[in-house]
């Protein structure tokens, strides 16, 4: 139950804090929509960490004590960086509320930080030294560029499903992404191979099929390449024909820009689970 409960609490921030990053960088007028992620991602948060105390503790309630959590949050990486995570959101969220305009850059460093703290919480931290600082800083960059992509395709889904869409704006806006897209997805690679050889290793990929974490990843790499597919699609097909194919174009673009999105949280998912497996090269 406690797994079960802590895996939800990792999918949950997993989607909020890096789609907080993406939304920051690509949302235009939104900035409510930026309060609300971050006052949900605030106590989810909270209950992540206490979950995962909990879950240290071999589940048993009555051993997370008052003394356990300070000395977790005083003298452990994870502690340390949950507070800076809250510190960070709740700095976001006052000056949203506070000044009438933010800085796009304000927003994205606030949100940025907030969403690399996270690289504390998984594997990215099982390595210490010189290779341990590389293997979280390419945890830290796959979970921006992931966010970014995340942002990025709630914009356009908002684009795209509003009453009387803007084709125009939606066509600018999907073909301006173009290039931003195409170097998200070179950062995602590149560290997803730098992340594969500290957990998998080269003899690692056979066994991936048997193990559970091998298997999460199979699934992950399947959708990633959906989502690949699907982006091409838009990119390619539907965005360029969309001013001029009427509502069948919509509906088509429509489509695929949820498809897209449901395999990227699906993906979430899918690490969230993984981050409490045990990868190949541990085993």
């Amino acid at each position: 139950m406690v797994q079960a409960a802590l895996i939800l609490a990792r999918g949950l921030s997993l989607t909020l804090l890096p789609g907080l990053f993406g939304l920051a960088l690509f949302a235009k007028d939104r900035r409510w929509l930026l309060v609300a992620v971050a006052a949900v991602a605030l106590p989810v948060s909270i209950l992540g960490f206490l979950l995962l105390a909990l879950a240290m503790t071999g589940g048993d309630p009555g051993a997370l004590t008052g003394d356990l959590l300070v000395t977790l949050l005083r003298d452990t990486a994870p502690g340390l960086a949950f507070l800076l995570r809250i510190a960070l959101l709740a700095a976001l969220l006052v000056t949203l509320v506070a000044r009438r305009t933010v800085p796009r850059w304000v927003m994205a460093f606030f949100a940025g930080g907030a969403t690399a703290t996270l690289a504390w919480n998984g594997h990215g931290a099982m390595d210490a030294g010189a290779i341990g600082w590389v293997h979280l800083g390419a945890d830290i960059v796959h979970m921006l560029a992931a966010g970014a992509w995340i942002g990025a395709l709630i914009v356009f889904v908002g684009l795209a499903f509003r009453r009387q869409p803007d084709r125009a704006e939606a066509t600018r806006a999907l073909a301006g992404f173009a290039g931003v897209g195409s170097a998200i997805v070179a950062a995602i690679l590149a560290t997803g191979l730098v992340n594969a050889a500290m957990l998998i290793g080269v003899q690692g990929i056979a066994r991936l099929p048997d193990s559970l974490y091998g298997r999460l990843m199979i699934a992950k790499l399947m959708l990633f390449g959906v989502m690949l597919m699907l982006a091409s699609a838009n990119r390619f097909v539907l965005t360029p024909g969309l001013v001029g194919s009427g509502e069948r174009g919509l509906r088509h673009l429509r489509i695929s820009l949820s498809l897209e999105l449901a395999a990227a949280l699906a993906i979430v998912g899918l690490v969230a689970w993984a981050g409490i497996s045990e990868p190949p090269v541990s085993a």
